[in-house]
């Protein structure tokens, strides 16, 4: 077994297997320590086992592993999935995952910091920390989680940006929106659907004026419809073979081409829901159960940033 002690200013690797001389060495970190004691006590115990040969497989190769029996079992799978076929795109893809190291993460997450929010790459790392967490408890390869090792960013400040009506106008109408993304973009302004519900309409579980989700963000929803919205769906090509990270990406395509600036998809939700408090004037328990929120601090955080704004407005016009 293996022991890690701070020995002075530094940390102590003490490894005793039966049959080997004990081995103490001394690092500045006890991250340093802890990956030697687990390497050097593994290569005793296979060398004992007469594999001392052993190699550990590349990451990209067991990350598609991870996809296939441990994502897949998760809600959230098509959004992992992607996360993950996103990461092994890496050039540090190709190593044994035992040489995935804290630096190799840590420009990931920089790069991804120039194109998504704080809170999404944690999201993101979340994953990675689950893998290597599996890779070590449930498959039997010692290694050390890298993701332990990197500062996380900061929580994103929460979101308040609504497209205005000539930015929707751009998006809706302009050459550069396929059809597909169009009718996405259409049916989110409309219903005020998530994307990944968006993504998994299907026309049978229609009923009326109101749309069943049987795999939502937290459990199966019913949401209400709008004429408007019924008549859309009705009428579209469904399901959409499309992913939830495709729609992303492609939304910040058109933002960049048309000039929009700092947008993203679920902008599209938020002004819906703006548009039924305001317009549609529907009390925060109605617009909840359209939003599917549990919490009505979401929604009142939009409803108060605008009434502020309106009585601004009125107090302008003030003597």
């Amino acid at each position: 077994m293996s022991t890690i002690r701070k020995h002075y200013s530094k940390w102590q690797a003490i490894i005793r297997v039966n049959g080997h001389p004990s081995i103490i060495k001394s690092f500045v970190s006890k991250t340093d320590a802890s990956r030697f004691a687990s390497n050097t006590e593994v290569k005793l115990r296979r060398d004992d086992a007469g594999i001392s040969n052993f190699k550990f497989p590349k990451f990209e190769d067991v990350a598609r592993r991870y996809i296939e029996e441990i994502s897949v079992t998760k809600k959230t799978y098509q959004d992992e999935r992607c996360s993950i076929l996103n990461l092994i795109k890496e050039p540090w893809a190709v190593y044994p995952i035992n040489r995935i190291l804290g630096h190799h993460i840590n420009k990931y997450k920089l790069q991804q910091l120039k194109i998504v929010s704080g809170s999404s790459i944690n999201r993101r790392l979340d994953v990675v920390s689950s893998m290597f967490t599996t890779f070590k408890k449930e498959w039997g390869y010692a290694v050390n989680n890298p993701v332990l090792t990197i500062r996380r960013p900061p929580k994103s400040e929460p979101r308040d940006r609504r497209l205005t009506d000539a930015e929707i106008a751009k998006l809706l109408r302009g050459n550069r929106t396929s059809p597909v993304m169009k009718l996405i973009i259409e049916i989110s302004l409309l219903t005020g659907m998530r994307l990944s519900e968006i993504l998994r309409i299907d026309i049978d579980n229609l009923d009326g004026h109101t749309l069943k989700i049987p795999i939502a963000k937290t459990k199966p929803r019913v949401i209400p419809l709008t004429k408007a919205a019924l008549a859309l769906i009705k009428n579209a090509e469904l399901p959409f073979k499309i992913s939830k990270w495709q729609v992303s990406k492609q939304f910040r395509k058109l933002c960049a081409g048309y000039g929009i600036k700092d947008a993203v998809f679920h902008d599209c939700r938020r002004n819906s829901l703006t548009d039924f408090m305001m317009k549609h004037k529907l009390n925060v328990p109605e617009t909840m159960k359209i939003a599917g929120h549990s919490d009505p601090r979401m929604l009142l955080r939009i409803y108060n940033n605008l009434e502020a704004h309106h009585v601004a407005a009125k107090l302008a016009k003030l003597n």
